[in-house]
């Protein structure tokens, strides 16, 4: 506060709310300071308040109270996992959990860390503290089969609000199959699309300097992915590649192994044509096969066919033209704003808070009539079209 008089022997501080005007807090301090702390828990995140304040002189002789001065507090932040619910079965060793922190303020984070605790939620491991928000990303590790687990992320505001997400309980159940040639068929019941799947899970890593999984591809410009155990073709294949930002030199993937390994490499020559060249370990020298040429711009999403048979190996490449970008779809009442990129859809469906539903469990229907199997998922879409 501040004041002009007699010297100031104790102040006091009146606070209303703003829409009522009824006094939450009402304290006289003694001394000469002219500072006064309101005591945490004191007031609400998100209301308005007005706030008197006033003088006593060394004989206790008030002054009169100062005008109102009308604040906001700063609304509680949203912090939660995005991809991860209460009591969801991971199906892998790892979790990449990706954090999200929402406040309407623009009030930054001062740290955070993440946390895994067992199933009495004892704490088993956390990480470093983190200070920026730039990757809120972290994948934990080494989960045991069949057991449950808590994974949790704290924090705090640069003015000192607590962040928690709470404890999220997770059950972890995998599949240890004895030869790694298992694939798994679904079928979509509504539109009789079989999805394919083999037990081989790519999971995001924590770091920036690692590969990135994003709309079905793994980003492997500049970056290495290595799969070190557990990955080898035994006799007859065939192998499909698919990438975008193709059109380069460079070595596109390395098998190695004695028996079976292989080299899948591009080249641009003097004429803008590109390449794929296969070079596969034949004793003394190596087997040698080149694709046809080809020339993709830097979006188009180029498909690249290895087959061997009886050790002889074909080589076919070409532009897929039939490729649709697919993106989040989220449902809710609040607008996701940390996570909207270019294409992705946010309905506002009147439920509370925001609902992140992978792309592949929402079925989209183009018809004029009304599809009978609309009501068994509730984020099915269907688009009413004259034409259809």
């Amino acid at each position: 506060m501040s004041y002009l008089g007699n010297m100031p022997y104790s102040n006091r501080i009146i606070i209303y709310d703003a829409r009522t005007l009824s006094s939450v807090f009402d304290h006289t301090t003694s001394g000469i300071s002219l500072e006064h702390t309101i005591p945490a828990n004191t007031l609400i995140n998100g209301k308005k308040y007005a706030v008197q304040g006033q003088v006593y002189d060394s004989n206790g002789n008030p002054s009169t109270l100062s005008d109102k001065a009308y604040f906001w507090t700063a609304t509680t932040p949203l912090f939660y996992f995005k991809n991860i619910d209460d009591n969801d079965t991971i199906t892998t060793a790892s979790l990449y959990a990706e954090l999200i922190y929402d406040q309407p303020e623009f009030e930054d984070i001062a740290e955070f860390r993440f946390q895994l605790y067992d199933e009495v939620k004892r704490l088993l491991d956390e990480s470093e503290i983190f200070y920026s928000t730039e990757n809120m990303n972290y994948a934990f590790r080494g989960f045991e089969n069949e057991t449950f687990y808590h994974i949790r992320a704290v924090g705090m505001t640069s003015n000192g609000i607590i962040l928690d997400t709470g404890y999220i309980r997770i059950y972890v159940k995998y599949k240890n199959p004895s030869e790694f040639s298992n694939i798994y068929a679904k079928c979509n019941e509504d539109n009789s699309v079989v999805t394919y799947a083999t037990n081989f899970t790519v999971i995001n890593p924590s770091t920036n300097d690692e590969y990135e999984y994003n709309n079905g591809f793994i980003n492997l410009i500049d970056k290495t992915l290595v799969y070190d155990k557990d990955f080898i073709i035994n006799g007859d294949f065939t192998m499909s590649i698919r990438g975008i930002n193709m059109y380069r030199s460079t070595t596109i993937l390395k098998c190695s192994n004695s028996d079976y390994g292989f080299t899948v490499s591009s080249y641009i020559y003097d004429d803008g044509q590109m390449r794929y060249k296969l070079t596969v370990p034949n004793g003394i020298s190596n087997y040698i096969l080149y694709s046809q040429p080809i020339s993709p711009d830097a979006n188009d999403i180029v498909t690249l066919h290895i087959r061997r048979i009886n050790n002889i190996y074909q080589l076919v490449c070409f532009i897929d033209t039939e490729y649709e970008e697919k993106h989040n779809i989220w449902f809710g009442d609040k607008r996701p704003t940390n996570n909207l990129t270019l294409y992705d859809i946010w309905i506002q469906n009147g439920e509370n808070g925001v609902t992140r539903v992978d792309k592949d469990n929402v079925t989209i229907f183009y018809q004029p009539d009304e599809p009978v199997f609309l009501a068994e998922n509730k984020y099915d879409i269907w688009i009413g079209d004259e034409l259809a």
